[in-house]
């Protein structure tokens, strides 16, 4: 059985933050661009102003989350190339 490291439960919840911000962030987009459609498909939660703010806020965290998870496979592979 495999041991998991902590190094990789940092890269394994780095990644799952980055999928939810992701996921976050595109539909906040489509909330600002199609507010219609997803006022009617959230009931009136998600409106414009909100997905427009929610959108704006999550800018640099995903920033950061996506150059976090990019140096963590960076990093991989040169442990793995050494032999580590």
């Amino acid at each position: 059985m495999k041991t998991i490291t902590r190094y990789d439960r940092y890269r394994r919840i780095i990644a799952w933050v980055l999928l939810a911000v992701t996921v976050l962030y595109g539909v906040s987009g489509f909330g600002i661009t199609e507010f219609r459609i997803v006022e009617t498909l959230t009931f009136g939660w998600l409106t414009k102003n909100l997905a427009f703010q929610i959108h704006n806020n999550l800018e640099i965290p995903f920033v950061v989350l996506l150059i976090t998870h990019v140096c963590l496979a960076l990093l991989r592979s040169r442990l793995n190339r050494r032999g580590c």
